[in-house]
């Protein structure tokens, strides 16, 4: 049964290797601030603009600042090196092949306050593990080896005018995973949690603004249902996308 709002799984290609990738995702604890810091840092290097508009550098000074729980929180995904295993139950097996298959059903996600803002220790136990899935996918909250992917979210308060009164919104930043995992189903994932996390949270909407020219990340958050909308901040730079989701 799938949860509203997200895309189908696509049929497996046949003719792709399967590799697969074995990672987890989690909410960022205290611990996890240097690769934070690591992953915002490639996100905004890997993008060929300034986002000095955005205050970045005060952004990754003051981390997590609008990213902290109860309103927002930050994920990152991790490769599992870890010897033995967990159980495949617990695990996220993403391919090389796009069609991977995507969440089917996701279970709350407690987003509580840690030392700093930072999420706390305990929400990385069994307690937050997401171990019911369709398919070849599913994941844990007990993140290990390194740090492949990451997203964050927060809250936002539209200008006045913009949209309906007394709606609950957010905002999906900083969703970037390295080169040598891409196509194998961590961006998808990181998405799908960030998602799960702004319901749980309360929120009513999400926002997120992208580049025309990365094609395959518009072409994901259009399957996972978000629509094209006006610019609902200032954008200095030329041709931005801005995308909302009800949710």
């Amino acid at each position: 049964m799938s949860h509203p709002g997200q895309p189908p799984p696509s049929p497996p290609d046949a003719d792709a290797p399967q590799h697969v990738l074995t990672f987890t995702v989690s909410p960022a604890l205290e611990s996890d601030l240097p690769d934070t810091i690591d992953l915002f840092t490639r996100y905004a290097n890997s993008l060929h603009i300034d986002l000095a508009f955005q205050a970045f550098a005060e952004e990754l000074a003051g981390l997590p600042g609008r990213y902290a729980p109860p309103t927002g929180q930050i994920l990152l995904a991790r490769r599992v090196t870890t010897a033995p295993p967990p159980p495949p139950s617990e695990l996220v097996q993403g391919t090389d092949s796009a069609a991977a298959a995507v969440v089917a059903a996701l279970t709350p996600l407690p987003a509580r306050a840690g030392a700093r803002g930072w999420a706390d220790a305990s929400a990385n136990t069994d307690e937050s593990a997401i171990s019911s899935r369709s398919g070849d996918m599913s994941r844990t909250s007990d993140g290990s080896g390194e740090a492949v992917g990451c997203v964050a979210v927060r809250g936002i308060t539209l200008a006045t005018g913009y949209g309906s009164a007394g709606v609950r919104r957010c905002e999906m930043k900083r969703l970037y995973t390295v080169p040598s995992t891409r196509g194998r189903g961590v961006g998808r994932e990181l998405v799908a949690r960030a998602l799960e996390v702004a319901r749980e949270i309360g929120y009513e909407e999400m926002y997120l603004d992208t580049l025309p020219s990365m094609t395959a990340a518009l072409e994901m958050y259009e399957r996972f249902g978000f629509e094209r909308t006006e610019a609902y901040y200032h954008n200095p730079h030329e041709g931005v996308v801005f995308l909302v989701k009800r949710l």
